[in-house]
């Protein structure tokens, strides 16, 4: 899968009025609320990468945090969520903004998020690790990271990834696949794509680029979620990391 799919995925019509509802009627998960409230200060500088049209931003911004720098590589996500925020009259700074080449001076940011699985939507290891230390980069010393991603060792995912591995060893994995917890599957979009770590997977990586993990919970343990939350999003790992 190339960066160029995934743009131009996210950049749908279709794909973007689905994240324009989600910032208007779905807001912060409870879980985000706990861990984001834990975590970073309502005074703190914070950036959130790949912010669609602007749920997490909203919801943070409602609950007093006023210095918040929302980014994501869709122009039009970008685009729909200024125009939500203008509309509502909220104080949020929205930018078109690659994870893997920000466009930010080092050390400039308090904090930072990457919601609803999205370091995940990066295709390729390399380019997730790039990722990974361009925020470790725009991060100041003691500045916590917040991201979620799937759990591909979680034990009711076990049949799925057991026949795919059996794919990957007769080399009859779908030909859009690059590493193994690779999916992509039909969303009514087209074909979407995301990567199902493993947890020493991301602590490798996360560790590699000079992280320091300081918390790791599963979301149904942290909070009970909405019915509106549960039918926008699967179950996942909350994770946060220290730049030391």
């Amino acid at each position: 899968m190339e960066p160029e799919g995934i743009k131009k995925y996210f950049s749908q019509e279709g794909v973007v009025c689905d994240y324009a509802r989600a910032a208007l009627n779905v807001g912060l998960w409870q879980s985000e609320k706990i861990v984001f409230s834990k975590y970073f200060n309502k005074t703190n500088r914070l950036l959130e990468l790949g912010c669609g049209a602007g749920r997490i931003a909203r919801g943070l911004c409602a609950l007093g945090y006023s210095n918040i720098v929302a980014t994501d590589f869709s122009e039009n996500m970008v685009e729909v969520a200024k125009a939500i925020a203008q509309d509502f009259g909220e104080k949020i700074e929205y930018q078109v903004q690659d994870a893997t080449g920000l466009k930010f001076d080092g050390n400039s940011f308090d904090g930072a998020i990457f919601g609803f699985n999205g370091l995940m939507q990066i295709p390729k290891r390399n380019m997730r690790r790039k990722a990974m230390s361009e925020i470790f980069r725009v991060l100041k010393s003691g500045a916590n990271f917040a991201f979620t991603t799937h759990d591909r060792d979680a034990p009711r995912n076990a049949k799925y990834w057991q026949a795919e591995r059996e794919k990957w060893r007769l080399g009859s994995k779908n030909k859009n696949l690059d590493e193994f917890g690779d999916i992509c599957y039909e969303s009514g979009h087209g074909e979407l794509f995301i990567h199902s770590p493993a947890r020493s997977e991301v602590e490798e990586d996360m560790l590699s680029c000079g992280f320091e993990k300081i918390f790791e919970k599963n979301r149904a343990d942290i909070a009970f979620e909405s019915q509106a939350v549960k039918e926008f999003s699967d179950e996942c790992i909350f994770w946060v990391f220290k730049k030391g």
